[in-house]
């Protein structure tokens, strides 16, 4: 009996091809891999750029109180809070209408003297301006829109809330008086 031994030139090339065809598919695996990879870090970028969006588009929401004189909750109202220098320089700018119950709170990191304005902005308010210890010191009443006019808190104010105009003569809100907010 004789045993038939391969010859070493056809197992040599049987390798190779072998060799080769195992690196096509290796490289297939890493490309597709590297495609995978790639498409899913853009989709997951892609997400995190929406819910970015959507936070800067989500409004935070909080509630303001007004006590008056004998420090006894007067009114309290809804508001949209400002808290960056983009939503404060818009402010109500826009807007149709504004709810008689509703309104905005602007948010300062410090007590300073505050300058608003009208320009852009379609609906009346009363802005009401409050200092470092939640009392009001300056209300201006039923702005003009589209105004220029400025109008100057003339006392050190941390907290600006703007209302519909007329809300600060129906609930008899006053200098003097104090406010609380939270957020909801």
């Amino acid at each position: 009996m004789s045993i038939k031994k391969d010859d070493p030139k056809k197992v040599a090339r049987k390798s190779r091809r072998l060799t080769i065809i195992d690196l096509i598919i290796i490289l297939g695996v890493v490309t597709g891999l590297s495609l995978f990879y790639r498409l899913s870090v853009d989709r997951v970028n892609s997400l995190e750029e929406q819910v970015q969006a959507q936070k800067q588009q989500t409004k935070d929401i909080g509630k303001v109180v007004f006590f008056d004189e004998t420090n006894k909750r007067n009114v309290e109202i809804i508001v949209e809070i400002s808290k960056n220098e983009f939503d404060q320089s818009k402010g109500l700018m826009f807007r149709e209408e504004l709810p008689e119950n509703q309104g905005m709170l602007f948010l300062y990191d410090d007590a300073d003297i505050r300058y608003f304005w009208m320009k852009n902005t379609k609906v009346s308010l009363d802005i009401i301006y409050i200092d470092a210890t939640f009392n009001i010191v300056k209300i201006h009443k039923d702005t003009k829109p589209y105004s220029e006019q400025l109008y100057p808190s003339e006392f050190p104010t941390q907290f600006v809330v703007e209302v519909r105009a007329g809300f600060t003569e129906r609930y008899q809100i006053k200098v003097g008086q104090r406010i609380s907010w939270e957020y909801l």
